[in-house]
């Protein structure tokens, strides 16, 4: 499989910037842009740094003469110093959409926790999303279900909780270096708190769906796809063979069925 456009190649130098709501946000400028920006949302327990530039996303990204925009989210990355208690998705949403309302119709791409985000900005705010995808996106509300008094237990004293689905979830917190635990949790257990029903508000953008094959988070993405085409959204989805939830992210598969998308 030939290289991706643009994966060799540095990337132009970042530029980072905090907003007023507790977002940073961080850019790299194309010299000679050609189309729409691309922004990039992270999933949970993630950041800018792990989610996409160090699984290789900004040069390929950049090589379709594209300037770039990732965002930290409040209590991750460069924002993790941000306390998110009683941030809700639309607080999030709603000052995104501030950001990138000077900016034109951009392409959209959240991962994980990311893609909920994004679903929901693009469903709202239509006319600032030119494409979107959803990366590792369940299509159902996985976290509504999270017992908050045993995820605050854990990073508090370490105690697993024994709630299986707080189990599974609320240690990948702490995971990456650098993070800001409690906070990470608390964004989580604060966007918990409302409830995340995809069917209730479709996007109309065209969206492409990607999730590993073995990703057991996302093994119900392709529903997104009905959802969407359902409500006359064009749509296509993507399993990436011999994946899971994390490696994924590296895939050349996964990349380049996003640079295919965005060029058409």
């Amino acid at each position: 499989m030939p290289a991706l456009q643009g994966s060799r190649t540095q990337p132009e130098a970042r530029t980072s910037r905090r907003t007023a709501g507790g977002l940073t946000l961080h850019t790299w400028q194309h010299r000679t842009p050609q189309a729409p920006p691309v922004v990039l949302v992270h999933g949970f327990g993630s950041s800018t740094q792990y989610n996409w530039v160090k699984t290789g996303w900004i040069a390929p990204l950049m090589g379709t003469q594209r300037s770039v925009l990732c965002v930290d989210l409040p209590g991750h990355g460069d924002s993790g110093d941000v306390d998110p208690r009683g941030l809700r998705s639309e607080d999030l949403t709603a000052e995104l959409a501030d950001q990138l309302d000077d900016l034109g119709p951009v392409e959209l791409h959240g991962y994980s926790l990311g893609s909920r985000l994004c679903w929901e900005l693009a469903a709202a705010r239509p006319e600032l999303i030119s494409t979107l995808v959803m990366g590792g996106a369940p299509a159902t509300d996985r976290i509504g279900a999270l017992d908050a008094q045993q995820a605050r237990r854990w990073y508090r004293t370490g105690e697993l909780p024994t709630h299986e689905m707080t189990r599974a979830v609320i240690p990948t917190a702490a995971a990456l270096p650098g993070q800001h635990v409690p906070h990470a949790v608390e964004l989580l257990l604060s966007l918990a708190e409302e409830p995340y029903a995809p069917s209730a508000s479709v996007p109309g953008s065209p969206t492409l769906v990607v999730a590993g094959e073995q990703d057991r988070i996302a093994a119900d993405a392709a529903e997104l796809t009905d959802l969407l085409r359902g409500a006359g959204t064009v749509s296509e989805f993507v399993s990436v063979p011999d994946r899971n939830h994390v490696n994924v992210l590296t895939s050349q598969v996964y990349k380049r069925s996003v640079v295919e998308f965005l060029s058409r």
